[in-house]
């Protein structure tokens, strides 16, 4: 519920709505304050009225860059593997959908060489599980477990790959 007031509040219409307010309210000011009398109220009443109005629209600019989200990234570095069960464990990432098909990606010297296929087993609130499957390029565990920041895991595979791992019949 908080949320959306607070969204209707900085919406385009709650913003036009709150500087129509402050419009009314000047003009109620004039009603009871003679403005033609000092020249410092006219002015002062001027400065407060542009000085919210221009408080209202920053304060709109950045609830709307606050609500923004950044897309998925494209990949990411597994957080654990679970040696015993072949399971990659990754944060959470949209682009990482239940039951599909995933490349687990070796880096060395900055060249990413596709070293298992995997399968998204599992989707949790803040992590996902990934079974590989079929070592490619027969990669120990024990060396997985050392060398675990260099292993990125993404949703795209290549095709050739695709036809090992339909052959494997894991």
């Amino acid at each position: 519920m908080k949320e959306r007031i607070v969204s209707a509040a900085f919406s385009l219409a709650g913003v036009s709505l709150v500087l129509g307010a402050l419009g009314f309210l000047s003009g109620i000011v004039q009603l009871f304050i003679d403005i033609s009398a000092t020249v410092s109220v006219r002015w002062l009443l001027l400065t407060v009225w542009i000085a919210l109005s221009v408080l209202l629209v920053l304060l709109k600019a950045v609830y709307d860059l606050s609500t923004q989200k950044q897309p998925a990234s494209p990949f990411e570095v597994p957080i654990q593997f679970l040696a015993d069960s072949q399971i990659f464990v990754i944060r959470r990432n949209e682009n990482f959908l239940n039951s599909i098909v995933v490349g687990c990606y070796l880096q060395k010297n900055g060249v990413d060489t596709l070293m298992c296929v995997g399968v998204v087993h599992l989707v949790q609130d803040k992590i996902i599980q990934i079974r590989a499957h079929g070592s490619i390029h027969g990669a120990a565990s024990s060396e997985l477990e050392n060398s675990l920041s260099r292993v990125i895991i993404r949703p795209v595979v290549p095709i050739d790959a695709l036809n090992q791992f339909a052959g494997a019949g894991d």
